[in-house]
């Protein structure tokens, strides 16, 4: 029994650590004056270029964030790939490499069409975005206790997996309101797909005992889909025509549902809400040229959900006290008449009783309920040298706003741009995550703008192309430029150069030899 746990635990994690993956937002983009998009990022950002952009050219990319991934559940020994759980995969190799909280995200937008122009004062976007966000949590226990299952007990709880699905329609307007400020907003309709959140929120198992092992687990499934519809079927324990079980052991009845059927009856629309970006830019010219500071608040708001459907653990004890009673040689009459069974029947009822520790209880439709989407605040200061202003520096810090899916990343990056139609940038960023390096290269010319970079680079890739880095992603993208690009302004002189009373020379004292 110890082995069956072990590999469907297993299962599961490797399920985690590979499904994660999708574009993420560019953050080395914050500072580029060039990029199409930086508005994403801040909507009080001014844009070069009037430009147009729509599928399959706008967005293309794939990456994933976390403190771990495939290379921390698969390994590599004489030619092939092998999970943790290999034996030739010593303990410390194994689980060296992982957190106290293991954990993984992914942040997708893909936009379906992208219009941003010069008006009312200002700039404005419209864009219709595909989006989901997503991520996993695994404890430490839970891989400890596939890898080193002992005689003793364990008590796993956090592992949870959460993943939300929406398109959104987003209106923005950047203004300049003075010399310095310049402030810009977002609202944005969002369209509710689908959300789904699982949660383990507590695995318990007792295997001190040398004939007997218990083990009890409770867990809940809610998934926000409209149409959804569950059909379940009464499992019967050697009993084919009473909807009840009957435990071998104890003589006890009773029944449970497993799921014979998921399926999407009369699909629509999920949920319906609203959200909204904020931003500032400030120009500190008049006190230190080159200078500036932005703040950017994004994704405030949420998605009230029309259904939740619901699945739960009953949390009932899994008991086994070993195999008894087995007879190798008896005929089937023997058997009925001693009370004894074969060895597989006896494996086949141990199978079902151990369906006992995800015993799940449809709910059903509990009806509409609200959840945020995860808020994003962004803080960034830039430098740009006064005597080459080609030639910027920037500091971006990122916090993800989002419950136990939280995290945050600080970034430093160098921007160049030799001319107004091309920039480029490294940067180094550390964070929730670790450390990366990460790139972009711009090219805007009239009628044409294309873009490549990354956050964090992809490292080695798995045989079916996957990362097998912690966090790793690649971004690329084509757009049309509508007009030129603007034109830098005169830089700002010092005011010790511009504000000097002019000396009148009738007022100078006469000066005698």
């Amino acid at each position: 029994m110890k082995k069956n746990i072990r590999k469907v635990l297993a299962v599961a994690i490797s399920l985690i650590a590979t499904s994660v993956t999708a574009q993420q937002e560019l953050s080395s983009a914050y500072f580029m004056e060039g990029a199409i998009f930086r508005h994403e990022l801040n909507p009080a950002f001014d844009n070069q270029q009037s430009y147009f952009s729509f599928l399959p050219l706008g967005h293309l990319g794939v990456g994933v964030k976390g403190n771990f991934g495939l290379k921390d559940v698969l390994f590599y020994r004489n030619g092939k790939t092998v999970t943790y759980l290999h034996p030739e995969v010593g303990l410390s190799e194994a689980l060296d490499g992982l957190h106290e909280n293991n954990r993984m995200f992914f942040n997708l937008k893909t936009q379906i069409v992208g219009v941003g122009f010069e008006g009312l004062g200002g700039f404005n976007t419209i864009g219709i975005n595909l989006r989901a966000y997503g991520g996993a949590r695994v404890p430490y226990d839970l891989f400890d206790l596939t890898k080193n299952l002992q005689n003793k007990s364990y008590n796993v709880s956090g592992v949870s997996a959460q993943v939300q699905s929406y398109v959104e329609l987003a209106l923005g307007h950047s203004h300049q309101i003075d010399e310095n400020w310049r402030v810009g907003a977002k609202m944005k309709l969002l369209f509710g797909a689908a959300r789904v959140n699982a949660e383990l929120e507590s695995l318990t198992l007792d295997l001190q005992a040398a004939n007997q092992w218990t083990a009890t687990a409770h867990a809940t499934l809610e998934a926000n889909v409209t149409g959804l519809e569950v059909t379940t079927k009464h499992e019967q324990y050697k009993d084919e025509k009473r909807n009840t079980k009957v435990d071998p052991q104890t003589g006890e009845k009773y029944g449970y549902e497993s799921f014979d059927n998921i399926d999407l009856k009369h699909p629509g629309l999920g949920g319906f809400g609203m959200a909204f970006d904020l931003g500032a830019e400030y120009d500190f010219a008049d006190l230190c040229p080159g200078l500036k500071a932005s703040l950017a608040l994004l994704d405030l708001g949420g998605i009230h959900w029309k259904e939740s459907h619901t699945i739960v653990n009953s949390g009932q004890d899994f008991l086994f006290t070993g195999f008894n009673k087995i007879s190798v040689e008896e005929s089937d009459e023997q058997r009925a008449q001693n009370g004894t069974k074969k060895f597989n029947d006896q494996a086949d009822d141990l199978a079902d009783r151990l369906k006992d520790l995800y015993n799940l209880e449809n709910k059903g439709n509990l009806g509409g309920s609200g959840h945020g989407i995860g808020a994003t605040l962004n803080i960034g200061v830039e430098y740009a040298l006064p005597m080459y202003d080609k030639i910027r520096f920037g500091f971006l810090s990122t916090t993800r706003i989002h419950g136990d899916y939280s995290w945050n990343e600080e970034r430093l990056s160098v921007n160049y741009a030799p001319c107004n139609f091309f920039d480029m940038n490294i940067n180094g960023a550390v964070g929730s995550f670790g450390g990366s390096f990460g790139w972009m290269l711009n090219l805007h010319p009239v009628g044409f703008n294309l873009f490549l970079g990354m956050d964090h680079h992809l490292g080695k890739l798995s045989k079916q192309g996957i990362p097998l880095s912690t966090n790793a992603d690649f971004t690329f993208g084509v757009s049309f430029p509508l007009s030129k690009p603007k034109a830098k302004p005169e830089k700002p002189k010092y005011k010790s150069q511009t504000n000097l009373p002019e000396l009148n020379p009738q007022l100078l004292p006469e000066v005698t030899p």
